[in-house]
């Protein structure tokens, strides 16, 4: 029993620390940002923060890590080709952004971490690119730029939907990406 309970205050206080990051990250960058920070605002010592982290960085990445886990989980079955539908594994991507959308607004904001950003863009492209080469042939190159071209599209898309409050359902942004991404690929 007490390490349930155990488990539940390390799962609270990794919590507190990361909305902290988080907070902290809308005023600047995280290069900037303190573990004497980060501690004040959660309310913990840093024996604590050190306990789980080595510094803000490291936090940083463990954060996006995470996130593109998740990302990968929902975007599995189009990765693995068990499920053609396509919108309806966005709408699952969409909607685990929108359940994280305070550190996905940060993070695919213009001063977030371009790395994170660009992780999100590589999560499905070897799958797309060989299922474009095997359906369309040709050129892998031009697929390619193609992909590039439909993924950084759909993370704007994203950005401005969490810049706007997510005010339209996750659904209608995974079907919007799609047919903007239908018609990319037929210009092909």
């Amino acid at each position: 029993m007490s390490g349930k309970k155990q488990d539940a205050r390390v799962r609270y206080t990794k919590m507190v620390i990361r909305q902290s990051l988080v907070e902290l990250l809308r005023k600047k960058p995280v290069a900037k940002i303190t573990v004497t920070e980060i501690c004040e605002l959660a309310g913990i010592n840093r024996a604590t923060f050190y306990a789980h982290y080595s510094d803000p960085t490291d936090l940083l990445h463990s954060l996006e890590n995470d996130l593109i886990e998740g990302i990968t989980v929902r975007a599995q079955p189009a990765l693995t080709g068990e499920n053609g539908d396509i919108t309806g594994t966005l709408c699952g991507i969409v909607e685990y952004i929108r359940e994280n959308a305070e550190i996905c607004r940060v993070l695919l904001s213009d001063t977030g971490d371009t790395n994170f950003q660009n992780q999100v863009v590589h999560v499905m492209e070897r799958r797309y690119l060989d299922f474009w080469r095997s359906s369309r042939g040709g050129g892998e190159e031009d697929f390619a730029y193609v992909y590039t071209f439909i993924a950084l599209g759909s993370v704007g898309v994203i950005r401005k939907w969490l810049d706007e409050g997510m005010a339209k359902p996750a659904a209608e942004i995974a079907g919007l990406i799609v047919r903007l991404s239908a018609a990319g690929l037929m210009t092909r």
